[in-house]
């Protein structure tokens, strides 16, 4: 026992207490008593074991410190998103209001009633209703405070997109042309002219579809399919996004005539997907434009009303 140094073991058990209160700056003061020829092999062997022991239980500190901020990024990152699906949820259920009330007011407006052919009249050459509308639905959307990249409007990617967009634009007004070729060929009297393109049909609509086609796609692929995208948590969430977001696209255009509410149906899946792959809508509100504009000019809009 005359080994065991008195000083060794104060300084020991210093250390100690100091490891208990969470502070590792004596490690370095342990390992030095581990020298053999300056204390006994009890002692330096007792120093090791205390030395070992602070660096384990550093270490371990030190992991644990770094679980706790990173479970706290991540409870950040989860507040913040549920923070966000819960206002997309609430914009979601805004547009999908408003546009079921839209389809309503103009099912009101095209009744035959007396009492509504005036309103009716009125509304159809002055597009109050649409106007109203819109304002609302983007006035939500500004008001979430979202990036406006989360709603299609982004440059990014549009280089692609538009390339997509041309392709496919090209291929669906090709099936065109073919469709009223063989109409015109097999079922006379079908479409009232029967060259392929009527520049006649050219007028104003024509002129403002380059700003209504965006719109349109900012509120139905932008607004209702991109919210969609982001609050639903199920297993092909994109494809069911389309699906009902190509549905309203249709019941929107059917006060029109159902021959239009069919084609929209048809054309939203194309738009669908492709807002789907690029997430902006440069693309897809090019192919709205041209798919739109060149059909009337086949007598396509004459057809389906």
């Amino acid at each position: 026992m005359e080994n065991l140094n008195p000083e060794v073991i104060k300084a020991l058990t210093g250390h100690a207490n100091e490891i208990v209160a969470g502070s590792y700056k004596n490690v370095d003061q342990i390992f030095k008593l581990t020298d053999k020829t300056e204390n006994s092999p009890e002692l330096a062997e007792l120093a090791e074991t205390f030395g070992m022991m602070s660096v384990k239980i550093e270490a371990r500190e030190y992991a644990l410190e770094n679980t706790i901020e990173e479970l706290k990024k991540k409870n950040s990152q989860i507040e913040l998103l549920n923070s966000q699906r819960s206002l997309l949820s609430t914009i979601l259920v805004s547009i999908v209001l408003l546009i079921t009330s839209y389809i309503f007011v103009l099912g009101i407006i095209h009744d035959q009633s007396l009492s509504t052919r005036l309103i009716g009249k009125v509304m159809t050459k002055y597009p109050v209703i649409e106007v109203i509308t819109l304002t609302v639905i983007i006035s939500v959307v500004v008001a979430s405070k979202l990036r406006m990249r989360d709603f299609g409007l982004t440059l990014t990617g549009w280089k692609r997109s538009v390339w997509e967009s041309l392709v496919f634009s090209a291929l669906f007004i090709l099936l065109l042309m073919l469709i009223k070729y063989l109409c015109v060929k097999h079922i006379p009297g079908l479409f009232p002219e029967t060259r392929l393109f009527d520049w006649s049909y050219f007028g104003f609509t024509y002129i403002t579809y380059l700003v209504v086609a965006p719109l349109q796609e900012f509120l139905s692929r932008g607004a209702v399919q991109g919210t969609l995208e982001k609050i639903l948590d199920i297993r092909y969430r994109g494809f069911f996004a389309i699906l009902v977001t190509t549905f309203l696209f249709g019941a929107v255009h059917i006060m029109s005539s159902l021959n239009l509410a069919v084609v929209s149906f048809i054309t939203g899946w194309l738009w669908g997907w492709m807002y789907h792959r690029h997430k902006t809508l440069v693309g897809v509100s090019l192919s709205h434009f041209l798919i739109g504009n060149i059909s009337g000019l086949m007598g396509y809009w004459t057809f389906l009303e």
